[in-house]
């Protein structure tokens, strides 16, 4: 099973935005006309790899699970779909590891596929307002990624507190590690690290695993 956990709303509104509305419908044309690719983790990412992406993992949160903002989860799932379609349609998005290739130009966006886990635990009674990194490697290199609370798809409270409960507990302190997939904006690279903040993060997990909500 696979479903966005976080997305990032200031990101996708402030890019959606800058979606022209004509080129927008031409993407729309684009992505009808494409055939189904699976996603590759060593491959640039083209609109096919985009449309595969949703076509996995077209969600925000869990399916099955009863989610706050339903619809505006629905309109964000919309609006991340146009970004990521224009943005490869644009350039097609390359892996992480391409910072590596000094004949590549460098882009500023990124899709990773990896293991990561909550570098410092978060808090007890956090507020949404809460910035957690997110960690992985990536060979000797190590991967650091921003990630605001309340982007996550479970735990926001209408009052600006996160619910730590039974399904995200031990991710947010730190004891889980969790496979995920994301694009990210790249602030940083050096040969020990990248540091950057994801435009998405989509969770993959085991379909008997009850209890994993982010």
């Amino acid at each position: 099973m696979e479903y966005f956990c976080y997305i990032s709303r200031d990101k996708v509104d402030m890019l959606y935005e800058q979606l022209d509305p004509r080129a927008h419908y031409e993407v729309t044309e684009l992505r009808s006309k494409t055939t189904d690719v699976s996603l590759n983790a060593s491959a640039d990412w083209g609109i096919a790899h985009i449309v595969s992406l949703f076509k996995m993992g077209g969600s925000y949160g869990r399916k099955g699970v009863i989610q706050r903002e339903d619809k505006v989860k629905k309109g964000y799932i919309e609006k991340l779909n146009a970004v990521l379609t224009s943005l490869a349609a644009s350039s097609p998005i390359p892996p992480l590891a391409a910072v590596d290739d000094k004949e590549r130009k460098r882009s500023l966006y990124y899709h990773y596929a990896g293991t990561f886990r909550i570098k410092e635990p978060v808090p007890d009674n956090p507020s949404s307002s809460t910035v957690a990194t997110i960690a992985a490697k990536m060979d000797s290199r190590d991967i650091l990624l921003d990630a605001s609370l309340r982007n996550f798809s479970d735990g926001p409270m209408p009052d600006g507190s996160f619910n730590l409960h039974s399904g995200n507990y031990r991710f947010f302190k730190g004891d889980v590690s969790l496979y995920m997939t994301c694009v990210l904006v790249a602030l940083e690279v050096s040969p020990k690290r990248v540091i950057g903040s994801p435009l998405f993060l989509q969770l993959t997990i085991a379909d008997d695993d009850e209890k994993v909500v982010l």
